[in-house]
C-alpha cells in the first residue's frame, strides 16, 4: 500500500517537472531507469533508459536550454510545449508507475502526471510573461536556469524521497492559497 502511494506520488511529481522543462525531466528519468533498473522496472523506463532516446533528450534538453535563453523566442518556445509538457507529463507519470499497481492507478497516474504538468507550465508561464513585463525579458535567462534547477531538483526528490516531496508541495499549496485569498487591504 505505502510503495503504491508512493510511486503515485513519485508519477505526479514527475509529471509536474515535466511541465516545467520535459526534456530535463525525461533526462532524469532515463539517467535513473538506466542506472537504477530496479527503481523503474518494465519495458516503457527500459525504453527511455536506451542510448537513443537519452541522447535525444539531451539535445532536446540542449536546444530548450538556449532556447529559453532569449526574450522572445522563450514565449514562442513556451507556447509550442504548451501541447507537448502535459503529454509528457502523462507519459513519464505512466512510465514510472510500478508494474505491481493495477492498470487503472497507472492511468490515474497518467492523468494526474498530465495535468501537474498542465499546471507547472500555466505557473511557469505566468512568471515568465510577468518577468518579461517588468524586466523587459532581461530576468529571464536566470529564471530559465532556476527553472532548469527545479525540474532536476524536483524530479529526483519525487523520486528518492516521494512523501517529502508531497510535504512540501502541500505547503506550497497551503501558501498559495493563503496568498490568493487573503484580504486585500487599501484596494478599491
Amino acid at each position: 500500500m505505502i510503495e503504491g502511494l508512493a510511486s503515485l506520488i513519485t508519477s505526479v511529481g514527475l509529471g509536474m517537472g515535466a511541465g516545467v522543462n520535459a526534456y530535463a525531466t525525461f533526462l532524469v528519468f532515463g539517467l535513473l531507469s538506466r542506472f537504477y533498473p530496479l527503481l523503474f522496472p518494465g519495458d516503457l523506463p527500459a525504453f527511455f533508459a536506451s542510448t537513443p532516446v537519452l541522447i535525444a533528450m539531451g539535445v532536446l534538453y540542449a536546444i530548450e536550454f538556449a532556447a529559453d535563453k532569449f526574450p522572445g523566442l522563450d514565449h514562442i518556445w513556451d507556447a509550442v510545449h504548451t501541447f507537448i509538457r502535459p503529454a509528457a507529463g502523462a507519459l513519464v507519470a505512466f512510465a514510472s508507475t510500478t508494474p505491481e499497481l493495477p492498470q487503472g492507478v497507472a492511468i490515474l497516474a497518467a492523468v494526474l502526471g498530465g495535468g501537474a504538468a498542465l499546471g507547472s507550465h500555466v505557473t511557469k508561464s505566468a512568471v515568465r510573461a510577468t518577468s518579461t513585463a517588468t524586466t523587459g525579458g532581461l530576468g529571464n535567462p536566470v529564471l530559465s536556469v532556476g527553472e532548469d534547477i527545479f525540474a532536476v531538483g524536483q524530479s529526483l526528490l519525487a523520486v528518492f524521497l516521494p512523501f517529502i516531496f508531497l510535504a512540501l508541495m502541500a505547503v506550497f499549496l497551503l501558501t498559495l492559497m493563503w496568498w490568493l485569498l487573503r484580504p486585500k487591504r487599501g484596494r478599491i
